[in-house]
């Protein structure tokens, strides 16, 4: 039913509960799982000049890469002892976006993923990724609470 799971993570408790769900799943159909984190765009705030503003932002976007790298790594060792395939992806952009255009591109039967991972009150304010994956996927969406 499921050979391909796609599970988008934000180091939030509910993304990690999505994760549980999806490696039972891939244990019980034999199914790849692909680790996801996308890191938001940061505004640019300066013209395509780099200058001090913009060498800083790029720290920022590398921090963001390394720490991306380190969590789903850590991720990925939390169930290295069950027999799932794992592939890790991470890429810079709005996530929903991402994450559907994944879906999308690369055929997954399944998109796992936390609800409102950055909290109630930002997630009201900006609109739910989740909310927004599940109302635009190609394939089903499962919304863990």
């Amino acid at each position: 039913m499921y050979n391909k799971i796609l599970v988008p993570l934000d180091g939030s408790e509910r993304s990690t509960k999505a994760l549980a769900h999806a490696v039972t799943l891939a244990e019980k159909f034999s199914a790849k799982i692909t680790l996801m984190y996308a890191i938001p765009i940061i505004p640019p705030y300066t013209d395509t000049a780099i200058d001090r503003v913009g060498h800083v932002q790029q720290s920022i976007i590398d921090e963001l890469l390394s720490n991306g790298k380190v969590m789903l790594d850590q991720y990925a060792a939390s169930f290295s002892d069950k027999n799932i395939e794992v592939d890790q992806f991470i890429i810079i952009g709005h996530p929903a976006n991402e994450i559907l255009e994944k879906a999308t591109q690369e055929d997954y039967d399944l998109i796992v993923i936390g609800s409102r991972g950055l909290g109630e009150i930002k997630g009201y304010i900006m609109g739910s990724v989740s909310n927004r994956v599940s109302r635009h996927a190609s394939c089903p969406v499962l919304i863990i609470h």
